[in-house]
């Protein structure tokens, strides 16, 4: 699918207007690939130079305009079909205000903060052409699941690294993965928020999320990696957040710790008796919201139910719950769906629970979504 790549002026050349190395390939290939090129300034004798050098320079359209039109121009009906190549602040506040994906290029003399940290960093322009050839055609979730007409499920990747059927290349990325979530190996990090970040862009509901959060772990510490993550999907969706969704004020047992059967006829009365909603988020603050909820494994979905249900309870309009990995026990795996009647404060421990329904639900697997997680890989350690 074609795109329009927005690139910032110093994104192309340096300040004396010569191209970096590399993008003179990388424009070629990218009109090869039938994407729209736009080079974006603040000044017009910049566009007059660049315009002019494009023209000596290359037998098709490279459009240079102001910055304030990509501004004008972008809006929800359209914003899914741009990428935005800067690595100033002010690229940075033009892609969360749009909504847009944006990709720090690290090339550039310019290397503001905010790009580095919020954006996907690529150091050459041929890892920039593999990225965005992938992401135009990247439309796949490993996992989904609709849990009525309020709730969805989503997992990025596999979790089962003993599968047959994974490659041995394959298996040392999902191990990288586990090594990354459960003990903060940090190496893997930027695939994952590829991966991650560029779904969510593609998707006009999850651009919409209007309030972001992550589970809380058994031990009520603070998973950074995880938050890291969150941190980033909200900022670039434009929300302004800062306090958690959920607070676990009792330590619950880890899940690894108990028998799986226990784990499920358990079922979400484990977290109820140790967590609440934030009281921060009174009914104003999440009534009608869309709301997600990002996890690090999806295994039977108690957790997951956990938070559909107080979410639902305080009003939010559709739930997303997002996982990292899926592991699939069995056929088809485990999805323990449950229906509570909550009453009492749910922002105030001792709140009641009644279990009025429970049944496994089966969702769709893509596993192609795992090749594209393995490419995301290869880019970004060429």
């Amino acid at each position: 699918m074609e795109k329009y790549v927005v690139l910032t002026r110093l994104t192309v050349f340096d300040e004396n207007f010569e191209m970096y190395e590399g993008i003179y390939e990388l424009l070629c290939s990218l009109n090869e690939d039938g994407h729209n090129l736009i080079v974006i300034s603040h000044d017009q004798h910049s566009l007059i130079i660049m315009k002019k050098i494009f023209r000596e320079t290359f037998n098709f359209e490279i459009s240079c305009v102001f910055r304030r039109d990509i501004r004008e121009n972008i809006d929800e009906s359209n914003a899914k079909d741009y990428i935005l190549i800067g690595s100033s602040d002010d690229d940075l506040i033009l892609a969360a205000n749009k909504r847009i994906l944006i990709i720090n290029p690290g090339w550039s003399i310019k290397q503001d903060e905010k790009p580095a940290r919020y954006g996907i960093t690529l150091e050459r322009p041929n890892q920039l052409f593999e990225a965005i050839r992938l992401i135009a055609n990247q439309n796949r979730w490993y996992f989904k699941l609709d849990v009525g007409k309020n709730a969805t499920v989503l997992a990025l990747t596999s979790a089962n690294t003993m599968n047959r059927d994974v490659r041995y290349s394959e298996r040392e990325i999902l191990d990288g993965f586990e090594n990354l979530l459960k003990s903060g190996d940090r190496k893997y990090i930027n695939t994952l928020y590829f991966h991650l970040i560029s779904g969510v862009m593609k998707s006009s509901e999850l651009r919409n999320v209007e309030l972001w959060g992550t589970f809380p772990s058994s031990s009520s510490s603070i998973n950074e990696e995880l938050e890291e993550l969150k941190e980033r999907c909200r900022y670039l969706t434009g929300r302004r957040m800062t306090q958690p969704l959920f607070i676990r004020h009792t330590p619950a047992e880890k899940s690894h710790y108990t028998v799986h059967a226990t784990r499920l006829s358990q079922g979400c009365t484990k977290h109820f008796d140790s967590i609440i909603l934030n009281p921060y988020y009174n009914s104003s603050r999440i009534r009608g919201k869309v709301v997600c909820v990002i996890d690090d494994y999806l295994t039977n979905g108690i957790s997951f139910e956990t938070a559909r249900n107080l979410l639902l309870q305080a009003g939010a309009s559709k739930v997303i719950l997002l996982a990292l990995g899926r592991y699939k026990r069995g056929a088809g795996g485990i999805y323990q769906h449950e229906v509570y009647n909550l009453t009492g404060r749910i922002n105030r421990a001792g709140y009641n629970y009644q279990l009025v329904s429970r049944n496994n639900l089966v969702g769709t697997y893509d596993p192609g979504a795992r090749d594209e997680v393995s490419r995301i890989y290869e880019i970004l350690n060429d």
